[in-house]
């Protein structure tokens, strides 16, 4: 079974335990599916968005390659589909943020999670007696269309908190990822 498909199961099946826990909370998005440790890997907007709703992604301190996946499914969420890959790793090596805007491509849930793909970039290299890998980063990847990186699961936050508009989210205890909705006149 496909990664996506699988966590479109695990979604669907969380769905309902995850709007009866967040029922009080007036947060715009919510945790939908948690690893087995309890650690948070998938997110989803509470409420259906429309058309051309704004989103605004900030990360800070992101490693190589890591990246937000965004998938949208209609008001039931039968069957998820990936709409956007967004690199979280600043495009200068200098710098350690950057800043996103991505406009809803259609009405509907809104569900992401981040994953590091850099088994996707490395080159194995053979050296005398053991192997080795070394990842090659393209800065200027912009990730056009939206690729589904199956062999890296999503990742686990390490903490997560929840506010109106604003999910933020940290990973490897240093690296903070802010996902938060905006008004789409601006």
């Amino acid at each position: 079974m496909s990664l996506l498909r699988t966590l479109a199961v695990i979604a669907v099946a969380g769905l309902a335990t995850a709007q009866i826990a967040q029922a009080a909370d007036s947060s715009a998005f919510q945790v939908l599916v948690n690893d087995s440790g309890g650690n948070p890997t998938m997110f989803q907007s509470v409420t259906a968005l429309k058309k051309g709703d704004v989103i605004k992604v900030h990360a800070f301190n992101a490693r190589p390659v890591m990246i937000l996946q965004v998938a949208m499914c209609d008001s039931d969420c039968p069957r998820m589909h990936l709409v956007k890959t967004m690199q979280l790793y600043p495009y200068y090596a200098s710098t350690a943020n950057v800043n996103q805007d991505f406009v809803v491509p259609e009405n509907g849930h809104v569900s992401f999670w981040v994953q590091q793909a850099g088994y996707a970039f490395s080159v194995p290299i053979i050296a005398g007696n053991g192997s080795w890998s070394l990842v090659f980063i393209d800065r200027t990847t912009n990730f056009a269309t939206p690729q589904l990186f199956e062999q890296s699961p999503p990742m686990s936050a390490n903490a997560v908190r929840l506010d109106d508009n604003t999910l933020r989210a940290r990973y490897f205890h240093n690296t903070f990822v802010a996902v938060s909705l905006a008004d789409a006149s601006i």
